[in-house]
């Protein structure tokens, strides 16, 4: 329910230098959550189009993995899969390693790390997958988007239930008692949020559904590498996700996130 009196009290603290992410703890009571939907009974290769957020549980280092290593990842909120379900959060992801070499510390021989992750587990159920890597953050970078937003009137406040906080990339979420909306640039709504994780606004997934992409700790324009070393990349083909380090080594942390995407069925 609008509740005028909190409008109007949080209107006026707004006129400090947080001005902007206090209007959006505002605009975050008024967030709807869409249909109610349940958790699926039995799992289902996934539609093209849906992104399953995931945490790295063990740190990867290129040169001393073996080719044909198993790697197991763990999405971390709900993930929508149709108009009507979801996956809990705990789904596994797993691949193997492809390609683990050291580099020489240049560009010229950068240091290289490829996993194809290819399996979903679910509640002892597997179906084969095949992704892309939307976007990677390192662990301090996942971190800051669990703290209230920089400049924002929340950091006085003990209740992380309610407030503003960045997403990586860029957009905030605005949340009054874990519900609110995500804003991005032009102080657009690009989706929501709840007890149960990060969306972004229903998207029209490959079979034709409108389906809210799970996003974990990522804004909805997220795209890359963010708070790793300088000049490291991240590029997908067929089912292959890459990093290439001008480092001696590509290192990904226990604690990182990968925003994964669906792109096919084998």
């Amino acid at each position: 329910m609008w509740r005028f009196g909190s409008f109007w009290q949080r209107i006026c603290a707004a006129a400090s230098a947080g001005l902007l992410l206090a209007l959006f703890s505002v605009l975050g009571e008024a967030a709807e959550i869409g249909p109610k939907s349940q958790a699926i009974a039995e799992l289902q290769p996934l539609p093209v189009g849906v992104t399953l957020p995931v945490r790295i549980g063990r740190t990867l280092r290129s040169g001393k993995l073996k080719a044909g290593t198993v790697i197991e990842v763990k999405t971390t909120q709900r993930v929508p899969v149709s108009a009507t379900e979801y996956l809990k959060q705990g789904a596994i992801v797993r691949g193997e390693v492809v390609t683990s070499t050291a580099g020489d510390g240049t560009a010229a021989h950068p240091s290289v790390l490829a996993i194809r992750f290819d399996r979903l587990s679910y509640r002892g159920q597997t179906v084969p997958v095949v992704t892309k890597a939307v976007a990677m953050a390192n662990l301090m970078a996942v971190n800051d988007t669990f703290l209230p937003a920089t400049g924002s009137t929340d950091r006085g406040n003990s209740n992380q239930a309610s407030w503003t906080t960045e997403q990586v990339g860029g957009d905030f979420v605005a949340r009054s008692g874990w519900v609110g909306d995500v804003v991005g640039s032009g102080l657009r709504t690009v989706g929501h949020a709840d007890y149960y994780g990060v969306y972004s606004l229903p998207e029209k997934l490959a079979d034709g559904a409108m389906v809210p992409r799970a996003m974990g700790v990522f804004s909805t324009r997220a795209k890359g590498l963010y708070g790793y070393e300088t000049g490291a990349q991240v590029e997908s083909s067929g089912g292959l996700i890459t990093v290439r380090s001008p480092e001696r080594r590509v290192v990904i942390r226990d604690g990182d996130n990968l925003l994964l995407e669906v792109i096919g069925r084998p």
